[in-house]
């Protein structure tokens, strides 16, 4: 502010002020800001326009001049030597001919250029040389079409400026004189504390009403955030949480849950197969072995399968699992019996249309109960006191079908944002043609919900797209929204 009281026009360019204060740019951009807030500079940008030349010229300008400059005609041969390409040299010379500035002649090396008007290229020399010079207000009617000619075709660029200029407002000017009477103190520091200097001093005035800055500090994206309090949920209800890579063979992604090898959803236009790739070690004995039969006849569980032969190639074939169930699978293989709680929330992938609530690349949370006694009751009643831990009240089950469980419900949540019930996933009790061949004999009840869906109640959205559009709006109202 003092730099500014100098000044004896009232108000200083930005870099003069940078140099008159003795600042770095950016400390004085942050100075401005604060300063503008409370009302005490004014800052003032102006736009200013100007052409500027490119640094190549007109290629029909190239060639006449090509074909001027030598006492000789020019065969096109020779000219074409100055042009990068044949593309720009069929364009300077069509472009050169239909002005009338060369005509071409036969000569005894072949067709040859001989110039026909040099008034022509003289003019348009004119307007480049009244572009360099800053003068172009002065060209005449045809001066100003050629202007407009090689602005369209890049050869002539406008160029804007923007330049700012800072000046004291009159509650500028009056705060910097009240700070100036006397010889009072206008910060106080822990030097000055500690050394009691500060006594008897006249201190500036604080506004301390005056609105404090806005700081947004790094924080985890929402995603992350409500992750993390999906599995707070898990654990306060004595889960463990389970992890895994993201690929694995299509036996523990489909076969295993019981899917048929010709259902639809394990083709291409579904799932993310690996090109070339499989999993050579799958052998059909022990678990394949029981699945496999399961698959072709029944096996032990009473069902008659899906009476196909079963191929351990298709099974083989490594994917982006499309669910996380083949964790919580490959789990109960290797624990049978044993009464567990668990669950794991990771990325899954498949190759669907996107729109309002499908991506290719989302979380889902996965998760299974194992234990005697267990029934479609116990998991009813835990979705909803699951739910109830996210702060969610409006979901229903609603009875669907699923390859791999039995009774199987579909949970639905009300979203106010697109007034419609909102998939969230699939749920229901594993079917003995999924458990028995994993030597699992006692019920398994299983979920499989989709993150980001319960995010759109969470938080009101009505497309999942906005929780990865970086939109720096919503995201700090996340955070505002969170406390952080």
């Amino acid at each position: 502010m003092a730099a500014l009281s100098g000044s004896e026009e009232g108000s200083l360019g930005f870099d003069e002020l940078v140099r008159a204060s003795k600042v770095e740019p950016d400390q004085a951009r942050r100075g401005l800001t604060w300063l503008s807030s409370k009302g005490l500079v004014r800052t003032t940008e102006t736009t200013t326009a100007r052409l500027e030349p490119a640094s190549r010229i007109p290629p029909e300008l190239a060639l006449f001049e090509r074909a001027a400059s030598s006492p000789d005609p020019q065969t096109m041969r020779q000219a074409r030597q100055a042009f990068s390409s044949d593309a720009e040299f069929s364009a300077a010379l069509g472009r050169a001919r239909s002005l009338g500035w060369v005509t071409v002649a036969s000569s005894a090396e072949g067709p040859a250029l001989r110039v026909s008007d040099s008034e022509g290229p003289a003019d348009l020399k004119g307007v480049l040389d009244a572009v360099s010079a800053g003068t172009t207000g002065s060209l005449d009617g045809a001066g100003r079409e050629m202007l407009e000619d090689l602005k369209r075709r890049g050869i002539v660029n406008e160029v804007r400026t923007t330049s700012s200029s800072v000046a004291l407002t009159g509650s500028g000017r009056a705060a910097l004189s009240a700070s100036q009477e006397g010889n009072g103190l206008d910060r106080m520091t822990p030097e000055i504390l500690a050394s009691g200097a500060w006594k008897g001093q006249k201190l500036r005035p604080i506004d301390v009403a005056s609105k404090g800055a806005t700081f947004y500090p790094g924080r985890r994206h929402p995603v992350r955030d409500f992750i993390r309090e999906v599995k707070e949920a898990y654990v306060s209800m004595g889960f463990t949480e389970l992890d895994g890579g993201s690929v694995h063979p299509a036996f523990w992604n489909f076969d295993a849950l019981f899917i048929p090898q010709d259902h639809p959803g394990r083709e291409m236009q579904d799932t993310f197969y690996i090109e070339g790739m499989t999993e050579r070690t799958l052998v059909r004995k022990g678990v394949v072995d029981r699945v496999a039969s399961t698959h072709e006849g029944g096996w032990l569980t009473g069902s008659r399968g899906w009476g196909r032969p079963w191929r351990v190639e298709e099974a083989r074939r490594l994917l982006l699992r499309p669910h996380n169930t083949v964790l919580t699978v490959r789990s109960l293989s290797e624990s049978g019996n044993e009464e567990k709680r668990v669950f794991a929330v990771s990325k899954v992938y498949r190759n669907e249309n996107l729109d309002y609530k499908h991506l290719h690349e989302f979380h889902q949370m996965d998760g299974i109960m194992v234990g005697k006694g267990l029934n479609v009751r116990h998991l009813m009643g835990f979705l909803s006191e699951f739910y109830k831990k996210l702060g969610m009240r409006d979901v229903k089950l609603w009875p669907t079908y699923f390859p791999y469980t039995e009774p199987s419900m579909q949970v639905m949540g009300y979203s106010d944002a697109v007034k419609d019930w909102v998939e969230l996933g699939g749920a229901g009790v594993f079917r003995p043609e999924v458990t028995r061949p994993l030597g699992v004999t006692v019920p398994v009840l299983a979920w499989g919900p989709g993150i980001e869906r319960l995010m759109l109640l969470k938080y009101g959205l009505d497309d999942l797209r906005e929780l990865y559009g970086n939109d720096l709006t919503w995201l700090r109202g996340r955070a505002e929204h969170a406390g952080r």
